[in-house]
């Protein structure tokens, strides 16, 4: 696990609109990572819409939003967007997610709190999209609230699919 007060780990990729995304670039700025399953997850898409829905209000405190998938980038790109300061980046081989050691556990694929937010997010509208599955369906959310300067300054190890961090969360910790 990485932990609060750390250097966060350096990545250069590039994200469905094909911007590359420098980590170390974004310094002068708060960056808030996101690691989330596939883009065919109920859960995952639920969430990630309403950061699209909200990303004004964290580019107005000024944060950037990055958000990782383990798809390919054509299984993201059908069914979910950018919008200014919220980045979507694939990491199919989830070299990424290794790097923040966003782990993957099967007993969270059975925890009664996973399927809470699964069948929360099918009230929503939101349902599995079997053709965008990709990476694996063991994971749950990671989040990573990094400083001007790359510090990890909060940091959060989801206990099942639907423990991530939303926006007014994410607002009280700044």
């Amino acid at each position: 696990m990485l932990f609060k007060n750390q250097l966060a780990p350096e990545f250069v990729a590039n994200s469905i609109n094909d911007e590359l995304i420098d980590l170390y670039g974004f310094r002068g700025k708060k960056v808030l990572i996101k690691f989330h399953r596939f883009s065919g997850c109920p859960v995952a898409r639920s969430q990630i819409n309403n950061f699209l829905k909200r990303q004004k209000e964290l580019s107005a405190a000024g944060v950037e939003t990055i958000v990782f998938l383990h798809n390919s980038i054509d299984k993201v790109r059908s069914i979910i967007h950018e919008v200014p300061g919220l980045h979507i980046i694939p990491d199919k081989q989830k070299k990424i997610y290794k790097l923040f050691q966003s782990e993957f556990s099967v007993g969270k694929l059975f925890s009664l709190s996973s399927w809470v937010a699964t069948f929360s997010a099918f009230f929503h509208g939101y349902f599995p999209l079997f053709s965008k599955f990709q990476g694996g369906i063991i994971g749950v959310p990671s989040d990573f609230l990094l400083d001007e300067k790359s510090i990890i300054r909060d940091l959060h190890y989801g206990r099942h699919f639907g423990d991530s961090w939303m926006v007014p969360d994410v607002l009280k910790k700044l």
